[in-house]
């Protein structure tokens, strides 16, 4: 019922012609001009192999959190919850991507845009069966009067003109998940593009500069000089003879004969051309900053820590990972009112901090003997079929409660018998005894 109610508000939204985009910093389409003179957009900063690196290493990263449902008893043990339709969602969030596609394709989009949207497609009474990606350069989010929030989306091919029938051009807030960035106005994400279009364009400059080197044969400029002076369509058409000749890859070696006095004179390389290289690991440090990811993870190592890898990779999980995690649970949860049904979305890391088979068995080993896991614990995160003993914590021999028979020393109770006379070889100090009739002395 809500989705129809939303749909029907989205409708009259329309027709009142009151609401007006938001005043976020993020321009809604096409690309933003850089410093440097070339133009940012999601496609064109994706040709540069530092923002590609950053951006799919993090989105595939989070893809691979698998997540699930589960409630959460006053004891803090968890029961999974499978039957449900947000349970099917994370299996099947549509009718084309799997989970991964889809959480990929999401982040990719928020971590280049700030914002990252999905329109929920509802059965007739009120749950999710699909979630719709949509891009979010086709996205403006609408104010209105009243202070409903919209989005204004524009299909992008034939497919989300299908998907989407059942909606109009603006689409109510509560049936679009918004995957939110730091905003200045609460409602639209900043845009990475945005605020590092001078750096991306910078990378995008350099790399064309050297594939015009490249092209140019690898080789500085070159002044042709005469001691004759050459009129202007003679001086032209030198230019474009020496350029046919010389210029490009597969005119590298050859012998240039010239005529008439003319000399060929190359201009040297300037310092700002041998710092080619050093400039350019600069842009991608600045690159890696902006999406909070070492550049290790950039194909450039960091020779400035002595920390091992699984630290490295550790760091890089808390840090890069873990937040934005933290993030997609509390949006989802939110979104589905999962709080209210008493359930919790976790997205396992585990995926990512596994570690060489080695330390996985010595811990599971420490783990097991320090009573911490049970076999079948860490074997079903070996993925190996459980034991059918192995459910059973173990307790270590030299660990127990004070004052029991484990540990050593006298339990409760414990002293002289009650009758004044030690007690028989092999009887329990727990019950007090008496000695047999026997071994009574007589008296006299």
């Amino acid at each position: 019922m809500r989705g129809m109610f939303g749909r029907m508000m989205g409708g009259a939204a329309q027709q009142r012609g009151a609401a007006i985009p938001t005043t976020g910093a993020m321009p809604t389409l096409g690309s933003i001009p850089s410093t440097a003179g070339v133009l940012v957009s999601q496609s064109t900063s994706m040709t540069v192999s530092a923002v590609y690196a950053a951006v799919t290493t993090i989105a595939t990263d989070v893809a691979r959190c698998r997540g699930t449902l589960h409630t959460t008893a006053s004891d803090g043990s968890r029961t999974a919850v499978t039957q449900h339709p947000v349970a099917d969602l994370l299996r099947r969030p549509n009718r084309v991507q799997t989970w991964f596609e889809f959480s990929r394709d999401l982040f990719i989009a928020y971590l280049l845009r700030g914002n990252g949207y999905a329109v929920a497609l509802r059965a007739k009474n009120g749950d999710v069966r699909e979630l719709i990606l949509v891009n979010p350069d086709a996205v403006t989010m609408l104010e209105s009067q009243d202070g409903e929030l919209f989005y204004n989306v524009s299909r992008m091919g034939l497919f989300q003109i299908a998907a989407l029938q059942d909606y109009g051009t603006s689409i109510p807030a509560e049936d679009v998940f918004h995957l939110r960035g730091p905003s200045f106005n609460m409602l639209t994400g900043m845009s990475t593009l945005l605020l590092a279009r001078d750096s991306i364009g910078l990378a995008m400059a350099q790399s064309q500069q050297q594939s015009r080197w490249m092209g140019n044969g690898a080789k500085p400029s070159v002044i042709l000089e005469t001691p004759r002076q050459l009129t202007e369509e003679a001086a032209r058409r030198l230019k474009a003879s020496w350029n046919e000749y010389t210029s490009g890859i597969q005119n590298v070696g050859k012998t240039a004969v010239l005529e008439n006095g003319i000399t060929a004179k190359p201009l040297l390389l300037t310092s700002v051309d041998l710092q080619f290289i050093d400039q350019a690991n600069l842009t991608i440090q600045d690159i890696a900053r902006f999406f909070g990811v070492p550049t290790r993870k950039l194909a450039q190592p960091d020779t400035t820590r002595g920390s091992t890898i699984i630290q490295e990779e550790q760091a890089y999980v808390n840090s890069t990972v873990s937040p934005k995690l933290d993030m997609f649970e509390q949006k989802f949860e939110r979104f589905f009112d999962l709080d209210k049904e008493g359930m919790e979305l976790d997205m396992n890391e585990d995926a990512l901090l596994r570690t060489d088979p080695l330390t996985r068995y010595n811990l599971g080993r420490i783990g097991k003997l320090s009573g911490l896991i049970s076999t079948n614990e860490w074997r079903r995160g070996e993925r190996l079929p459980p034991d059918p003993n192995g459910d059973v914590l173990m307790q270590p021999v030299n660990m127990a409660a004070i004052g029991s028979d484990m540990s050593g020393q006298a339990p409760d109770g414990a002293g002289a018998p009650a009758s004044g006379h030690m007690p028989a070889e092999g009887v329990s100090t727990k019950e007090p005894t008496t000695a047999p009739e026997d071994d009574v002395a007589p008296e006299g």
